[in-house]
């Protein structure tokens, strides 16, 4: 099945080479993680491969995908649109409807309250991968590789100061996940 989505991938992103770079990025720095916290890799493998499938597609083709109420919820922060659409997308054709799974592709954005550690694995090998520029991306690997925990906060902390550099305003379900996880790592960090 890997080997099947890795094949669909190389097709439907030929002409962005360098999404298809960050993708495996991802699966590969997913895969080392899962394997460094001795947790089955094959989840963190599929959750990874997929979680940006739909990154490209018109708007309208990904919130086809969506139910009206993911629509409306998301309809300030369309960037989610892209998660939920990936997740529909492989229920669909893969038939793959593990929870873990789902979630991690779900939640790789900004992440949520009491992840597991499969989702954040690939949240942060989203922003650990090599081909990141915008961050330490080894430092950040460092860390998840001593703590799950501090590294998603880590991450929470970037994308929160990103918007704030950028004057936007972050999700109220951004916010309660980095709440979360502050209140995790407390005395840690």
């Amino acid at each position: 099945m890997i080997q099947r989505i890795i094949q669909d991938l190389q097709h439907k992103f030929k002409n962005d080479p360098m999404r298809l770079t960050h993708i495996m990025g991802v699966y590969e720095t997913a895969t080392k993680l899962a394997l460094h916290h001795k947790i089955d890799p094959f989840k963190v493998q599929i959750a990874s491969l997929y979680h940006d499938y739909t990154k490209n597609d018109k708007i309208e083709t990904q919130t086809a995908l969506l139910t009206p109420d993911e629509v409306a919820l998301y309809k300030d922060y369309p960037v989610m649109y892209h998660a939920l659409s990936a997740e529909h997308l492989l229920q669909k054709n893969h038939h793959i409807l593990d929870e873990e799974i789902i979630q991690a592709i779900r939640h790789h954005i900004w992440g949520r309250p009491k992840m597991s550690s499969v989702e954040m694995i690939v949240f942060i090998a989203d922003y650990a991968e090599p081909n990141r520029t915008f961050i330490d991306a080894t430092a950040l690997y460092e860390l998840a590789c001593m703590s799950l925990e501090k590294a998603t906060l880590r991450c929470m902390e970037i994308t929160l100061n990103n918007l704030k550099e950028q004057g936007a305003n972050p999700h109220p379900e951004q916010l309660e996940a980095y709440h979360y996880y502050k209140e995790v790592t407390r005395g840690e960090t």
